[in-house]
């Protein structure tokens, strides 16, 4: 498994790894007409206009994406028919190596995700925000913060 810089050329791969996974991962926590109408190109794009770096990891196809900005962790997804084999922990590994100490957000609602990252050593700051159609995510730290 290699993870490498996503690049213009490498975005529609990135997105559709994104979208895939967003879409499982988000599926029980958003209403249907949310999921569809998510374009996961472009947000990307945004992304990376405003700074963040994508990367991608693959293997024999590409299975998982992570963002990065200065000490902020997000985006991580992977394949759903690729979850259980360690590649969200190499992604975050990565991600946690790049930023030294890193903040990132996560829906409350969703569980998993929070019991996950808390196991790989992220702690909740307590900070809350409050998103749309009732959603909030909350904060999670690793590390000691400038």
């Amino acid at each position: 498994m290699t993870i490498t810089c996503v690049t213009e050329e490498r975005l529609p791969q990135a997105a559709a790894v994104y979208r895939e996974a967003w879409r499982e991962s988000h599926r029980d926590l958003c209403t249907p007409e949310f999921l569809e109408s998510r374009d996961c190109g472009a947000y990307l794009e945004q992304q990376m206009a405003a700074g963040k770096r994508l990367y991608l990891l693959t293997g024999e196809e590409p299975v998982g994406v992570i963002s990065m900005g200065d000490h902020e962790i997000g985006d991580l997804y992977v394949l759903p028919r690729a979850q259980g084999r360690g590649y969200g922990t190499m992604l975050l590994r990565f991600a946690m190596e790049q930023c030294g100490s890193a903040r990132l957000t996560v829906l409350s609602s969703n569980t998993r995700a929070l019991a996950w990252y808390e196991r790989n050593g992220f702690a909740q700051t307590g900070q809350r925000r409050q998103l749309r159609d009732g959603l909030w995510e909350v904060e999670l730290e690793f590390g000691e913060l400038p």
